[in-house]
């Protein structure tokens, strides 16, 4: 691959909780330039000070003012359809956080305006850079666990009160696990085991009585025959999370658990601690016999680092965008069925 170091110019649209962190990444990039942050909130105007750039309450000032040659789109997810057209419009390519959109009518809408405004869109489910992932991903697909079977997702921990004294988090449609949180381990699962074809949920409301869930189960049926499982709940006194088992992000605190495991006719690998077991004889297998783990040394890395190269890449047309609209939409949509299954009770097949 040729080594491209041409410097960009990027927005950050969103200086919440990941657009504050999008902004320390590309105002500390080697290869980035910082062009601003845009908030409708004024007290955000710390972050970009602290980010030693430009504040803007107004995304159309900025654009205008600024000329990014790409934005990092951040804010609620009900806004990102705006947010995007107005990039489009001004030919401003976007990393649009996850997920795309809180609606598949928005998800088209934003890849409309994309192809009008001939830009190119990049969603962040980062977590598809993590090296963990890459690594599950290869051994999964190339049959390191021999034939896949199954895979069992346990996604619990417990929010603070105060993170839901934003508003949309409390609501629908944006708001609750499903859409803020889970959709990462279900765009995960996509991409570690293939696509989902049938979804069966049911959730609850029950620990904090607000509007959105706070607790789901769900089995997932996916179209080479494998099954899975997802138990998630964000009110639950637990360490078993991606967030908490893998030390991506030091926001959490880190317990050396595992919250994922691929399970294969001839292994099965538990996630994120990367414990692959096998029979320690092929030609001797079943409960009686003994089964081995051996452990697979990943080195980590930043995910949100490197996806912020892989969209300066993006801008300069040397890469196309590993996780595009249609691609994200498709993970939207397997989040959305969840929703709609819990709701009625019936299982949903996914459909873009």
């Amino acid at each position: 691959m040729s080594v491209d170091m041409h410097r960009v110019r990027i927005a950050v649209v969103g200086a919440g909780l990941i657009g504050r962190k999008h902004a320390m990444l590309v105002g500390r990039s080697e290869s980035c330039d910082l062009a601003g942050v845009c908030d409708i909130d004024p007290t955000r105007r710390s972050v970009a000070e602290e980010a030693q750039t430009v504040f803007y309450e107004d995304i159309e000032a900025l654009l205008e003012r600024e000329r990014p040659d790409g934005a990092v789109i951040a804010v609620p997810n009900a806004l990102h359809g705006v947010c995007a057209d107005l990039c489009a419009r001004r030919s401003v390519h976007v990393l649009i956080e996850k997920p795309i959109a809180d609606s598949l009518e928005e998800a088209r809408r934003i890849e409309k305006s994309a192809f009008d405004g001939g830009i190119s869109v990049l969603v962040g489910h980062h977590r598809r850079y993590n090296p963990l992932v890459r690594t599950a991903r290869s051994m999964v697909r190339n049959g390191a666990v021999g034939r896949l079977l199954g895979v069992s997702v346990l996604w619990a921990l417990c929010k603070p009160e105060e993170y839901f004294s934003t508003d949309w988090r409390r609501e629908r449609p944006g708001g609750g696990p499903t859409l803020i949180n889970l959709i990462h381990d279900l765009d995960t699962l996509r991409h570690i085991c293939g696509e989902i074809g049938l979804v069966n949920a049911l959730s609850s409301s029950n620990a904090r009585k607000l509007d959105v869930e706070d607790t789901v189960g769900v089995t997932l049926s996916f179209d080479n025959g494998a099954i899975g499982t997802v138990m998630a709940s964000d009110a639950a006194a637990a360490p078993w999370s991606y967030e908490i088992c893998s030390a991506e992000n030091p926001y959490y605190f880190h317990a050396e658990e595992n919250c994922y495991h691929f399970l294969g006719t001839d292994g099965s690998l538990a996630f994120p601690r990367m414990e692959l077991w096998r029979y320690a004889d092929k030609r001797h297998t079943g409960w009686r016999h003994p089964l081995k783990r051996s452990v697979v040394s990943v080195e980590p890395a930043d995910p949100l680092e490197i996806q912020l190269e892989h969209f300066r890449r993006v801008i300069r047309g040397v890469e196309k965008p590993q996780i595009d609209s249609c691609d994200a939409t498709r993970s939207l949509a397997v989040a959305l069925a969840v929703l709609e299954s819990a709701r009625t009770g019936a299982p949903v097949r996914p459909s873009v």
